[in-house]
């Protein structure tokens, strides 16, 4: 979750590769080519170093806050509302949404293979269903953070160069390859002046259907020597389906472990 670029979006709108709807990708170069899988790992590298290098590999817990906007089945916006997500690494978090009288707040957590939700409006604490679990669980192949800060060196992952493809005229990306141990491939694309990335595209099933997600990345913000994206887009298959607006991050602060547990109830919940 936020690390709320990637996971929360995936989350709230509970993999092999798909193209960008509407973009070219380049002719993909030969994936048995040991040089693909060098020049992969090289850029996954100079993304790392774009986001703040040493720094940005080393912080054990980040909490970020902004706004979440839905969007409906057209693409059109609805009501956004506040979030603050905590993350202790690495198995643990939490996500706010809404503030102030409990009605008016949902909370999503999980530690591990565990969790528990919290629904203001049906003033409800329950545990996590299986599905619930899984795809919160799934969801964190795709983290952009999760992958940059090992994912990608994991035992049975692998990544390549596949290519350059055209974001906008005259303008080309770098497209890095990852494969997952779970059968799964995301398409990776990093801009090739800055290194950041610009787009995490992915395809993955929902309710026996194979689904196009497409995360889009923008207004990279150093935060304390790190760089965050203000703004993450999540679309699924061509329409936006929510929008992030981050307004802080802090990293490495204090971050108190009893909003993890699960409180006996209602009116215990902080």
């Amino acid at each position: 979750m936020v690390t709320i670029r990637c996971s929360l979006a995936l989350t709230i709108l509970s993999i092999l590769i798909a193209a960008s709807g509407g973009r070219a990708l380049a002719q993909s170069p030969d994936a048995d080519d040991q040089a693909n899988a060098s020049k992969g790992a090289d850029l996954i590298r100079k993304a790392i170093e774009a986001r703040g290098g040493s720094r940005y590999l080393a912080f054990k817990s980040v909490v970020t806050s902004g706004q979440y906007t839905p969007f409906d089945d057209k693409g059109s916006s609805t009501i956004p509302t506040q979030f603050i997500d905590y993350i202790v690494y690495p198995d643990k978090e939490r996500t706010d949404f809404g503030k102030g009288r409990k009605k008016d707040r949902k909370i999503q957590v999980n530690v591990g293979t565990t969790g528990w939700v919290y629904d203001g409006d049906a003033q409800t604490l329950k545990d996590q269903n299986e599905a619930q679990l899984k795809d919160f669980l799934e969801g964190q192949e795709f983290d952009i953070d999760r992958l940059l800060r090992g994912g990608w060196q994991q035992s049975g992952v692998s990544v390549r160069f596949g290519g350059r493809e055209e974001t906008r005229p005259g303008e080309r990306a770098d497209v890095v390859v990852i494969k997952l141990r779970s059968g799964g491939t995301i398409n990776l694309l990093l801009d090739g002046n800055s290194h950041l990335p610009i787009s995490l595209v992915y395809e993955q099933l929902d309710s026996q259907t194979l689904k196009k997600n497409e995360v889009r990345f923008a207004q990279w913000v150093a935060y304390d020597g790190v760089k965050f994206a203000n703004i993450v887009d999540f679309y699924r298959d061509g329409i936006q389906r929510s929008r992030i607006n981050l307004d802080r991050v802090q990293m490495d602060g204090p971050v108190d472990e009893t909003l993890f547990a699960k409180p006996a109830n209602i009116k215990s919940l902080k």
